[in-house]
C-alpha cells in the first residue's frame, strides 16, 4: 500500500494516510485496551461481590463460594479451585441424596468447611444425617454429618479460581489492575502526541542546524 504525501514549506514530507501496518497496530492496541479494561472491571466486581457472611464464609450473589485447600475430591475438584455452591434451606438440607457433593461444617459452629460426596443417608433419633467421603480418599469420613451442618450443594468449580480470589482480596491487586487499564488507554495518545511533536520539529529550529 502506498501513501500519498504533501510537501510543507520547510521541505518536510508528511504522509497523509496511515500505512496498513499502522492501522492494524492501532486496532490491536484498541482491542487490547478494551480487553484489559474489561478484565480490570470484572476483577473489581468479583472482589466487591465476594464477601464474608455473618457465618464466616465467602458468598457471591447469594451463593456460598469456597477455596479448596486439599485434594480429597480430585479429580472433580482440585487444590486451589474455587467452589460455587447452591445455598440450601434447612428443609432442603434434609432432602439431599446419595451421590450429591455437599459442603458442610467440620463440627457444629466451626468455621472450617469440608466439601465431600454423600455416600449414605441415615435417620438418627429422628434427625437426618449423612455419611460423606472424599472421592480421592480410601475410606469415608469419621462420623455422620447432621443435615443442619450442610451449608451448600456443589454447583460448579472454577479451576485455580481460589488463588485468583485470594489475590483479589488483597487491596493492591484490584488497584494495580485498574491502574494498568488507565495506563494502557493513555499510552496510545501519549505516544501519538510525542510523535507529532517530534515531526513538527525541524533542523532549522535548532541554532546549530544546517
Amino acid at each position: 500500500m502506498t501513501a500519498t504525501a504533501r510537501h510543507h514549506p520547510a521541505g518536510l514530507t508528511v504522509p497523509t494516510r496511515r500505512s496498513g501496518l499502522s492501522l492494524v497496530l492501532s486496532l490491536l492496541g484498541t482491542l487490547g485496551a478494551v480487553l484489559v479494561s474489561m478484565l480490570a472491571v470484572l476483577a473489581v466486581v468479583v472482589a466487591v461481590a465476594t464477601h464474608l457472611s455473618a457465618r464466616g464464609q465467602y458468598t457471591a450473589f447469594g451463593h456460598p463460594v469456597l477455596i479448596v485447600l486439599s485434594g480429597s475430591m480430585t479429580p472433580v475438584i482440585r487444590t486451589g479451585d474455587l467452589i460455587v455452591d447452591d445455598a440450601v434451606t434447612p428443609a432442603q438440607a434434609r432432602q439431599l441424596r446419595v451421590g450429591q457433593v455437599v459442603s458442610f461444617r467440620a463440627a457444629p459452629g466451626s468455621p472450617v468447611i469440608i466439601t465431600h460426596r454423600i455416600v449414605a443417608r441415615r435417620m438418627v433419633h429422628g434427625l437426618v444425617e449423612y455419611q460423606t467421603k472424599g472421592d480421592a480418599n480410601n475410606a469415608p469420613d469419621v462420623g455422620l454429618r447432621p443435615a443442619y451442618d450442610v451449608v451448600g450443594v456443589f454447583a460448579m468449580s472454577i479451576r485455580a479460581g481460589g488463588y485468583v480470589l485470594n489475590a483479589l482480596h488483597r487491596p493492591i491487586v484490584p488497584g494495580l489492575l485498574v491502574a494498568s487499564a488507565v495506563l494502557w488507554f493513555l499510552a496510545g495518545p501519549l505516544y501519538r502526541l510525542a510523535r507529532d511533536m517530534d515531526k513538527r520539529q525541524s533542523p532549522h529550529d535548532h541554532p546549530g542546524g544546517t
